[in-house]
């Protein structure tokens, strides 16, 4: 069975234009949260990132910030990504609306789908039962990524060929708290179901 989230509705966030001299831009790379490369990219370290390797974006992307335990973690989207999924709200305040859209997700106690035995087969996604902390294992953004076994596989886009077979997946690793804090179980024309009709307005 194919599963399905949606971003929470109606929901508020910061987000920041890497190279634009942001306040916070300034702070994580203070923090070494963000780091500056010799080539004018970007290395961001999210709450995901292993092995010392942060995800890598460009100037003029956008980042988006999770606060755990008073520690920011940044998350990069592309410039392209991010312009057609948000509306500005407020450029003094970097607040912005998110326009969210059904994707399909996949968890540890779902059945086989095709696009995780794409995944597994072309290497680019590991399940690992011996570790279930990083059970979900990729490398993401030029970065070593993995979340725990109550985490989430979430598919930006899916590409097929005329017969249907998958030939390409974009897609990111989600923990179990951002995926409870930002994601709405739904239908795959976006209704909430059950009890995950929640969270609306909120601003992080």
């Amino acid at each position: 069975m194919t599963h399905y989230a949606i971003k929470n509705k109606k929901k508020l966030v910061h987000a920041y234009r890497l190279g634009y001299g942001s306040a916070m831009e300034q702070l994580l790379l203070q923090e070494g949260a963000i780091r500056r490369l010799p080539d004018g990219s970007y290395e961001l370290f999210s709450k995901e990132a292993v092995q010392g390797r942060g995800e890598h974006a460009l100037r003029g992307d956008y980042f988006k910030v999770d606060t755990v335990e008073g520690r920011y973690y940044p998350y990069p989207n592309t410039r392209e990504f991010f312009e057609s999924n948000h509306t500005l709200v407020d450029a003094a305040q970097d607040l912005y609306e998110q326009q969210p859209k059904p994707l399909q997700v996949w968890q540890k106690e779902d059945e086989m789908c095709s696009e995780i035995a794409f995944l597994l087969h072309a290497e680019r996604l590991q399940l690992c039962p011996a570790d279930p902390e990083h059970y979900f294992q990729a490398e993401l953004f030029g970065a070593p990524l993995s979340t725990s076994d109550k985490g989430a596989v979430v598919f930006y886009h899916v590409l097929r060929s005329p017969e249907g077979t998958v030939i390409d997946v974009e897609f990111n690793l989600v923990s179990e708290q951002d995926f409870a804090a930002s994601y709405t179980l739904c239908t795959a024309s976006g209704e909430p179901l059950g009890e995950d009709a929640k969270k609306h307005g909120e601003i992080l």
